[in-house]
């Protein structure tokens, strides 16, 4: 008598396999299985497929904090805002006649004084520090960082290709509107490389505390999963609802995904894992393939599993990019724009409602100053925003106070290049389940000499709390410590370590927003608020963008209302 066995469905059959080994297996899966050619019949292309509003959500496709409401379209005359407002929506010459004052100096501020500037609206920028840019900062030699209890001086050599971004970093290739304006300023663009297979994986606890070449774990990870469908295919334990040609056709997908043995579909590991002796050069056994590690050991709790999918994000993906010589070129190249409408050192001390406009006092050297204006659109972080005087509703004052960031810190050494000369690392991150969490491997002058590090980049809150509460030596020396637990020599190579805790430096407070906004997506009378916490994208300067032409548009509504 045959076993009675479990029937399991093609739709269960799929779903088991995206809980196991993610959608890119499952959906490789639903291709072997034939299934994938009923797509060409839905519109499979992104140029002829037009989801109707109520299949999209309106987070994606407005850029918008994912509690605001969907934005309706409305008529002004013969204009008509779009969802995802941007540049060539807006009337022209609508701001004839008007003026906004803007506060904050940020990516946010520079793009709403840009674009009003085009619509002919009167336009002043009103910045806390000296310089543009806010959070998008370039560190370099001699350069100071001031936080609330601490002062370092930049000690990199002086080279222009030695510099330190402890804010934004990376662009994500689908930024479409910053990169249009680096495309229109001429700020030159150059690859970011995000996930590097030579790069590293560390846990304190798997592997002995060894790190292990990422190569070696992703083809290990993909090789036990293909071969554990495989085996359930092969015994049988699916069911008769999955055809012969089902079967021969997910099979001969694993083979492919997982390199698995021709003949008895095992994983005994793969080329792709590299070869012996790889972490470091000079190795004479590149004919040696590395034996294979078995999936249990791979389950490790602490080991960082997360990062080998870190990459497959949607503002993660391949191909990205950074400007050279640091990501203030775009800071630059935006003020070079404004200049003239930019008054720094002006440290902001109320925000009042008058009659039919805004008035803003605010204190430059010492100096009492008040501006008025028709319009206000205010991009100062929440953090900082919460405690200066004002008359803002009660519904957006508590919005602004509750509202959390992440104290994400970074840090960053001048070291030799031993990554690429000793381990063949160009570029790419290396994870590790330590405080410290990353280290980055520069990605612009590869080949030379000396290069810049990243020893650090903390996103968990306890851990960068931690961090930020120490003295700037303290973290170094604690980031070295780590850091040797990825690279032996680690604490005999770098130096000049510089750090930016973003809950400290005045101005600021935090790295990027973390709540979702709701009311502050809203004008209040003649007040607009902007920046990247106000956007779907927050934490990314494509958000700040988007949250700017969002103002500009509820600005507009306003305008001509």
């Amino acid at each position: 008598m045959k076993k009675n066995q479990k029937r399991i469905h093609r739709r269960e059959f799929l779903e088991n396999i995206g809980k196991a080994a993610g959608s890119s297996v499952m959906f490789r899966a639903f291709l072997a299985m034939g299934l994938g050619s009923s797509l060409s019949s839905c519109g499979s292309s992104s140029a002829e497929a037009t989801p109707s509003p109520s299949s999209v959500n309106s987070d994606a496709s407005t850029g918008l904090s994912s509690n605001s409401s969907s934005q309706q379209s409305f008529s002004l005359g013969e204009f008509t805002s779009q969802k995802s407002p941007r540049p060539g929506d807006w009337p022209a010459n609508s701001g004839m006649g008007k003026s906004v004052t803007i506060l904050g100096g940020g990516i946010a501020g520079m793009t709403c004084a840009y674009e009003l500037q085009k619509l002919n609206y009167s336009v002043s920028i009103l910045e806390a520090t000296d310089r543009a840019g806010g959070r998008n900062r370039t560190i370099r030699s001699g350069d100071v960082v001031n936080e609330l209890n601490s002062s370092q001086t930049c000690m990199f050599d002086d080279h222009n290709e030695l510099y330190f971004n402890p804010g934004p970093a990376r662009i994500a290739h689908s930024h479409e509107f910053l990169l249009g304006y680096c495309r229109e300023f001429g700020v030159e663009l150059e690859n970011f490389t995000n996930r590097n297979s030579a790069a590293l994986l560390h846990s304190t606890s798997a592997f002995s505390g060894k790190a292990q070449v990422a190569k070696t774990v992703f083809s290990d990870t993909r090789g036990n999963i293909a071969e554990l469908l495989a085996t359930a295919i092969n015994q049988n334990a699916l069911d008769s609802e999955l055809t012969s040609t089902d079967k021969t056709r997910i099979l001969n997908m694993l083979r492919s995904y997982g390199d698995l043995n021709r003949s008895n579909y095992k994983y005994e590991g793969s080329s792709r894992a590299g070869y012996s002796g790889q972490e470091s050069i000079g190795s004479r056994d590149r004919d040696t393939q590395i034996s294979a590690r078995k999936l249990q050991d791979l389950l490790v709790d602490e080991f960082p599993h997360w990062a080998t999918n870190h990459s497959e994000g949607i503002n993660q993906q391949p191909s990205m990019l950074q400007p050279k010589g640091g990501m203030d070129k775009i800071a630059r190249a935006f003020y070079a724009k404004i200049s003239s409408s930019f008054t720094t050192e002006a440290i902001v001390k109320q925000i009042r409602k008058i009659s039919e406009g805004v008035r803003v006092v605010y204190e430059r050297g010492g100096v009492s100053y008040e501006i008025e204006s028709d319009y206000c659109i205010c991009t100062i972080p929440a953090t900082v925003l919460k405690d200066i005087q004002n008359d803002f509703s009660s519904e957006h004052q508590n919005e602004i106070t509750s509202f959390q960031y992440s104290n994400a810190p970074k840090l960053a050494f001048q070291s030799r290049r031993f990554w690429e000369q000793d381990n063949s690392i160009f570029g790419g991150i290396s994870y590790t389940n330590q405080d410290i969490t990353q280290i980055w491997y520069p990605n612009n002058s590869l080949g030379a000499n000396k290069g810049i590090i990243v020893g650090a980049y903390i996103w968990n809150n306890n851990a960068a709390v931690t961090f930020s509460d120490q003295l700037p030596q303290q973290r170094i020396d604690s980031a070295i410590l780590q850091g040797a637990n990825l690279h032996s020599n680690y604490q005999n190579e770098v130096s000049n370590g510089i750090s930016v805790a973003w809950r400290n430096i005045p101005f600021q407070l935090g790295a990027y927003g973390l709540s979702s906004a709701s009311v502050l997506l809203t004008p209040d009378d003649n007040i607009f608020f902007a920046g990247e916490h106000l956007s779907e994208l927050s934490g990314w300067q494509e958000g700040a963008i988007l949250s700017a032409y969002h103002a500009i548009n509820e600005l507009t509504k306003k305008v001509h209302a």
